[in-house]
């Protein structure tokens, strides 16, 4: 399953690089000691200072230790539907 989540990401100068760094890494950590979580992507809503992260796990709360592993708090997590630019949907 898929997952979006929103965080408050203050400053127009922000590091999206670094961060998706941060929360793959996590994400990795994170699954060494429990349930399998991967971060896949981020977008940052620069006038808003919103980030979304997707994430692919079994459950929200793997989203949500990730996320606290790579120094993140998500103000929502909520399950997503994606489909990329391939004829198939993505799992």
């Amino acid at each position: 399953m898929h997952y979006l989540a929103e965080f408050y990401l203050p400053g127009h100068d922000a590091d999206l690089a670094g961060l998706a760094r941060q929360a793959r890494n996590a994400a990795e950590q994170a699954s060494r000691a429990g349930p399998s979580v991967r971060f896949i992507n981020a977008i940052y809503a620069l006038e808003d200072e919103s980030c979304f992260a997707i994430y692919e796990a079994d459950t929200p709360a793997a989203v949500t230790a990730a996320g606290t592993l790579a120094g993140l708090s998500f103000d929502r997590v909520v399950q997503v539907a994606t489909q990329d630019a391939r004829d198939e949907p993505a799992k």
